[in-house]
């Protein structure tokens, strides 16, 4: 079967890549660079086009002649602000120059780090290591905890009094608790990983049997805590299959890093 991609006004991404598949990559840079609208006298490209479709395909956006006609209206006032901005020599300003630049350096880098890990092969043996790394990381306990947040010690020290005094730490909660994601809970968290908490945390709580809350407050970036361990259970872990995903981003990030270690290790910098 063949397809007259060449009249097609903008590629979709299933077109573009049936193009590379059947047509010599000289053929396909042709097509993309050809004009896909003209703005006095200056055009838009094709490639422009497809890069503004794939960027709405990948957020879920449904390819549509609705949405081709926006990417065209886009670019056509993209053009016509870019020609009114440098009719008032804005390019000259040299924060707009910084700006320019910097976003050059960022797609290029973008566009080598999938070079990189488009050239990277992660072997299953990589993947099953780094899957028991991370399930050792997360440990085999989850925590249920109650939890009140406020920003003085002195405050905190007075809650503790109240609960030592028989007080209910959900009424506490309501009344004084600044999270927001617990306060209307009666302090009551979700689930969590012991693992996860902070450590400061995490020693804290390690210390509480079911029902008992910390005696001092335990002091954060965010305030002054105090938890009451509502209940504890054993954490299943996922499988290796429902994290691979998430393992081949953690690798691929560090091929990436270490990449990077490596430039600037060998890199002349003043």
């Amino acid at each position: 079967m063949k397809f007259n991609y060449i009249n097609r006004s903008i590629l979709s991404i299933s077109l573009l890549v049936s193009v590379a598949a059947m047509a010599a990559t000289d053929d396909v840079q042709a097509i993309m660079a050809k004009p896909f609208v003209t703005v006095n006298g200056v055009p838009q490209s094709n490639s422009e086009a497809e890069f503004l479709l794939r960027e709405q395909l990948g957020r879920g956006v449904a390819d549509s002649q609705e949405l081709r006609n926006g990417i065209r209206e886009t670019l056509i006032n993209l053009l016509i602000m870019e020609q009114q901005a440098e009719t008032g020599g804005l390019e000259k300003d040299a924060l707009v120059q910084a700006q320019i630049k910097l976003s050059r350096q960022n797609i290029l880098a973008q566009a080598w780090q999938q070079t990189v890990l488009k050239n990277a092969t992660i072997t299953d043996a990589e993947i099953q290591s780094e899957y028991k790394t991370q399930i050792a990381r997360l440990g085999d306990k989850e925590v249920l905890l109650r939890h009140l947040l406020v920003n003085e010690e002195s405050t905190a020290k007075l809650l503790i009094e109240k609960l030592e005094r028989g007080s209910n730490i959900a009424d506490l909660a309501k009344e004084y608790s600044r999270d927001s994601a617990t306060q209307n809970r009666g302090g009551l968290t979700d689930w969590t990983l012991s693992a996860n908490l902070l450590p400061v945390i995490a020693q804290a709580v390690a210390k509480l049997t079911k029902g008992k809350f910390t005696q001092q407050a335990v002091h954060s970036d965010l305030g002054w805590h105090i938890f009451q361990l509502e209940d504890t259970r054993t954490f299943k872990a996922p499988s290796l299959e429902d994290l691979k995903g998430q393992l081949v981003q953690i690798i691929s990030r560090r091929t990436i890093d270490a990449r990077v270690k490596f430039l600037r290790d060998t890199a002349k910098v003043q």
